[in-house]
């Protein structure tokens, strides 16, 4: 009677890490075509969708237009130039990188958030402030004591968070018109815990030129009640993003996004050379908390 053959185990084990090895293989070489075909067919619209518009969404402390996109093999770059959002003329103007590799990673030229005045006025902006009638008189008093002639870069924060139709009252009351000098805070910054292993988030904050080149037909803007296809649209645009973009570089996070635009609510706005004067009646109405300002200068332009 034969003896049965004890198995090689020590063969086995060396067999089955060599297939392991060549389906790894096989698993990497398919995602970097995948990579590949997406950088040549669909990278160059996705990126200034998804990643330029992250870069304004987080940096609302600058004025970013779109430029051109640079494709490669092994990674693709999109330039956006900023200038810095004040009340007076800047003629400083900056180029910012967008660079995305073969394999999703994203990084950038300082745009990971806002900075300056205008950044500290929205990291301000609280997402259930109590009322604070001496943080309101306070607003007055500074906005009183300057020329209302004034054109200001400011935060207007409400009493309470508005909803889309609450807003486009508050518009119609006031006889605002969005536009691009209106953002919308969609989300405060959320508190940081320097302890915790999460990483900071910055505000969601939204202006209707973010995406205006991807804008659908249908998407009208009709001045009081243009927060309305504003939210729309940011919820498109959230729609667009998927688990696999890497945001990071712009401290903003998918799932923050999604919960964001399901919840719909203003918190705030961020205001773009508007008169003094204009800002000061907002503080007489109990919806607004306070105004901020970030930024003051007269309008050169009235005297030439």
């Amino acid at each position: 009677m034969m003896n049965a053959r004890e198995p090689d185990w020590a063969y086995v084990a060396r067999s089955l890490v060599k297939v392991l090895a060549v389906a790894a293989a096989l698993f990497l070489a398919l995602g970097a075509i995948a990579r590949v075909l997406w950088v040549f067919v669909d990278s160059d619209e996705r990126t200034a969708q998804v990643y330029g518009t992250a870069a304004r969404v987080a940096n609302p402390d600058k004025r970013l237009s779109y430029a051109d996109d640079d494709g490669g093999l092994l990674e693709t770059t999109y330039t956006l130039w900023g200038e810095p959002r004040r009340a007076g003329r800047d003629e400083r103007v900056t180029r910012y990188d967008i660079t995305e590799d073969l394999f999703g990673t994203v990084w950038t030229s300082s745009l990971d958030g806002p900075s300056g005045s205008l950044g500290d006025a929205i990291d301000s902006v609280e997402e259930d402030p109590e009322a604070d009638k001496e943080l309101t008189e306070k607003a007055r008093k500074t906005i009183d004591g300057l020329p209302q002639t004034l054109d200001a870069v400011a935060v207007v924060e409400f009493a309470r968070s508005m909803t889309t139709d609450r807003l486009v009252a508050f518009n119609r009351r006031h006889k605002l018109c969005g536009g691009a000098d209106v953002s919308y805070i969609y989300a405060p910054s959320p508190y940081y815990d320097d302890s915790s292993s999460d990483p900071p988030l910055n505000a969601v904050v939204w202006n209707r030129n973010m995406t205006e080149g991807y804008i659908r037909a249908d998407f009208s803007y009709q001045c009081e009640t243009e927060p309305e296809p504003a939210l729309a649209e940011f919820r498109r645009w959230v729609g667009l993003l998927d688990e696999g973009d890497d945001l990071r570089a712009f401290e903003l996070d998918h799932g923050w996004l999604a919960e964001t635009a399901k919840a719909g609510v203003v918190h705030g706005l961020v205001i773009d050379r508007w008169k003094l004067a204009d800002l000061r009646k907002l503080l007489d109405d109990p919806e607004v908390r306070t105004v901020r300002l970030a930024d003051v200068a007269f309008d050169l332009g009235e005297t030439e």
